[in-house]
């Protein structure tokens, strides 16, 4: 399954989390370095869900974190850098959240396809 949000204007990653958490049933949560944050490896814990996110370099306490696992966030990353080879997906062409969702879906079909 494959979750995303439109968010208004530049916006943190950290915002649209919590609404992509509550849908999905998952055992693990893959991310980058922008999603490490106290609350959100707080609610991951309570969920029973490991978390597979990389340090930031100006933590404090430092934490571990599954390597091998992390080396796999590569396929996601490519899914998005295919995606924003469309032009219209990358400069967010389509001014109305839900004409950008259907180019995104647009073009999912599209690579699905290749």
């Amino acid at each position: 399954m494959i979750c995303f949000v439109v968010l208004p204007g530049p916006s943190h990653d950290l915002v649209a989390i919590p609404m992509l958490l509550d849908p999905v049933d998952f055992k693990t949560w893959i991310g980058d370095t922008a999603c490490d944050s106290d609350a959100l490896l707080d609610r991951l814990a309570e969920r029973g869900a490991e978390a597979v996110i990389p340090p930031k370099k100006n933590r404090t306490l430092p934490r571990t974190f599954d390597r091998d696992t992390d080396r796999e966030r590569h396929r996601i990353e490519t899914v998005f850098r295919k995606i924003k080879e469309f032009r219209a997906i990358a400069t967010r062409y389509d001014k109305t959240a839900s004409r950008f969702a259907a180019g995104i879906y647009r073009v999912a079909g599209i690579i699905a396809a290749r």
